[in-house]
């Protein structure tokens, strides 16, 4: 059931990560490189990534939540307040700031300009966060099914049968369901 309950989880990632890149991708390139800003394009890219912060993300807001009703924090938390905060403040630059106009363009810059804070949008981290997360989510939930399955392989090969070790150097073949604690055995391949 485990081994079920393994596969299920990473076929699930899977999916929530395909979707969230193809959408996610986009936005990154959009909101990164200036040339592919047309009219409105941050309008295209809050449509783009409103699924991957909302469903794609939604396993992170769901274990923030359980553990917020538990009064505790884990790294869940973190990802979904991060992706949280990019997103609503992306959506209230755009419509109660100047994020939203038609020619807005937004460049790559190492030069923080405090008043310009309404006309950044967010919308390349909330999305790019939710698909790395999802990335190294699904790749250790695949490695983790993958380890299970190959234990369970080696368990099934595992020895039927013992041979005893008589006092005398013989030895005699028995099932393993004989074994008692104490007698001496070899384990052949």
């Amino acid at each position: 059931e485990g081994a079920d309950q393994s596969a299920a989880r990473a076929r699930s990632l899977q999916r929530r990560l395909i979707a969230s890149a193809a959408l996610g991708i986009p936005v990154l390139a959009i909101s990164m490189v200036s040339p592919l800003q047309f009219s409105y394009w941050q309008w295209v890219c809050l449509a783009l990534a409103a699924p991957v912060t909302s469903w794609g993300a939604w396993p992170f807001h769901r274990a923030a939540f359980v553990n917020l009703r538990h009064r505790a924090t884990t790294m869940d938390t973190l990802i979904s307040v991060g992706v949280l905060s990019a997103f609503l403040w992306s959506v209230w630059a755009m419509v109660f700031g100047h994020a939203g106009m038609a020619d807005m363009r937004m460049g790559f810059s190492f030069k923080v300009d405090r008043a310009a804070g309404t006309e950044h949008i967010y919308l390349e981290v909330a999305s790019a966060v939710v698909v790395f997360i999802l990335a190294g989510r699904y790749f250790e939930a695949r490695a983790k099914s993958r380890a299970g399955s190959a234990l369970r392989t080696l368990v099934a090969l595992g020895a039927k049968e013992v041979s005893l070790l008589r006092p005398d150097g013989s030895e005699t073949r028995v099932p393993i369901e004989q074994l008692v604690v104490g007698q001496r055995f070899v384990v052949r391949p």
